[in-house]
């Protein structure tokens, strides 16, 4: 989804996804939202999302996703170990988690892909049929591929009933020039995430943060 870097002298009107705003009275520049309705990425705690959203969460280098259940949880894939705060490499585990343990300091927004399934020819789901869909493998062991099956596919199969990924498609044409086997390129993405952001000086507060802590006020569905 392209954004436009644009120049304002007043604060952006308050929306039902971001409770406050805070600007000096100075100029600035900022990321402004496109035609779609798309807010700017906020903390987690200023987000106030509808069961069935879909939530993006700015890794900086690549976007994460996660499907909110209500109270405060969602439901994401993450790596087998839950305690490793690496990129899940060839399989990830579905969680119930609290939105704030998965997002970290990481900028989130409601981003529910409307115009992409649309594009698409899909309408979303029943609320019980994407709770339905996104609970069906709680806890188990899922594939994972960030060029095939990353978490932005989960989450839009679940709302949707067919996956998909814009921020893949957009990289499998790059790694095209660099090999066709999509194993290979997922490897290579990987790789390359893992070493930019866990490396010295990564902004590490916005990498893939490790899950402490359990969903809060767990319901069953």
């Amino acid at each position: 989804m392209n954004e436009t870097i644009a120049r304002v002298s007043s604060p952006l009107p308050p929306s039902k996804y971001n409770r406050s705003y805070s600007h000096s009275p100075s100029e600035k520049l900022f990321l402004k939202s496109d035609c779609f309705g798309l807010g700017n990425f906020i903390q987690s705690y200023d987000l106030v999302p509808e069961v069935g959203d879909l939530i993006q969460i700015d890794r900086v280098l690549y976007t994460d996703w996660a499907l909110y259940v209500g109270n405060g949880n969602v439901v994401h894939v993450s790596g087998v170990d839950k305690d490793n705060n690496e990129i899940p490499s060839n399989a990830a585990v579905v969680r119930l988690s609290c939105l704030s343990d998965v997002a970290g300091l990481s900028g989130v927004r409601v981003n529910n892909k409307i115009v992409g399934a649309k594009e698409r020819g899909l309408e979303s789901l029943p609320i019980d049929e994407i709770l339905q869909n996104c609970y069906s493998n709680l806890d188990k062991e899922v594939d994972f591929n960030m060029l095939t099956r990353n978490s932005e596919h989960y989450v839009t199969e679940w709302k949707y009933g067919c996956g998909w990924s814009d921020q893949a498609a957009v990289t499998m044409s790059v790694m095209k020039t660099l090999t066709a086997d999509c194993n290979v390129g997922h490897n290579m993405l990987v790789s390359g995430l893992n070493a930019v952001l866990n490396s010295p000086g990564s902004p590490s507060g916005r990498s893939t943060p490790r899950f402490l802590s359990g969903p809060v006020n767990e319901e069953k569905h």
